[in-house]
């Protein structure tokens, strides 16, 4: 996935904050201006990342003074990557925009089919890397509450065993959750489904299992 950089502060402003600084504000598409929920804000090398609720709005809280690099990264759209200078004991206001990626056009999806029994299964090729993401990226607040799921996911795979297109069958039940599944679909790499000796596009359904694994935080424990 390509780091692009887009026109995206719309509002800046400082304010008094607690000590160690806070960053703030809102994530919008180019589509239409509109919200993006569940978009990803990371702090690169500091192990602190927020996502944006409903209204699009987030939070970086108790970052140490100077200069970060902040990455942004939602399925639909392209991601974000930028850098920005936080005061000491100051709140920084900036409101994100995010380019929208457009997906491939009816026509050019025609010629793919549901799977059939007589067809060689796809097989999923790096299962042991899709599970480090899903563990590196899964949200917080739900790792926290010990909350899983599972996402089943609708993939458009061509004769290479690439995904062309993915979207959300049926949901977790967590937002979050099928955010993630939709952002790792991207990185999975599948052996081709094969007609007899020939590669073929098909469609298929792939469920995305999503558990919290290791012991539960201590009470009163550090929760960063």
């Amino acid at each position: 996935m390509t780091l692009v950089a887009w026109p995206l502060v719309l509002a800046a402003s400082l304010t008094a904050a607690p000590p160690g600084g806070n960053v703030h504000g809102f994530v919008r598409s180019s589509d239409g201006d509109r919200p993006v929920a569940y978009a990803n804000i990371e702090v690169v090398g500091r192990g602190v990342s927020a996502w944006s609720d409903a209204r699009g709005e987030y939070a970086l809280d108790d970052l140490p003074e100077g200069r970060w690099r902040i990455r942004v990264v939602h399925a639909n759209h392209d991601s974000l990557l930028l850098e920005v200078v936080v005061p000491a004991g100051r709140r920084l206001s900036l409101d994100l925009t995010l380019q929208a990626r457009a997906g491939p056009t009816v026509d050019a999806l025609q010629d793919f089919e549901p799977f059939q029994v007589e067809y060689t299964l796809p097989a999923l090729l790096n299962a042991e890397e899709v599970s480090t993401l899903i563990q590196g990226q899964y949200p917080a607040e739900l790792q926290a509450v010990r909350a899983g799921g599972e996402t089943v996911l609708r993939l458009w795979l061509d004769e290479r065993g690439q995904v062309v297109r993915s979207m959300v069958s049926r949901s977790s039940g967590h937002a979050a959750l099928d955010a993630l599944a939709e952002r790792i679909a991207a990185r999975m790499r599948f052996r081709p489904a094969k007609n007899r000796d020939q590669a073929v596009r098909v469609i298929v359904q792939i469920p995305v299992h999503f558990t919290v694994t290791g012991p539960p935080p201590e009470d009163g424990g550090p929760t960063g």
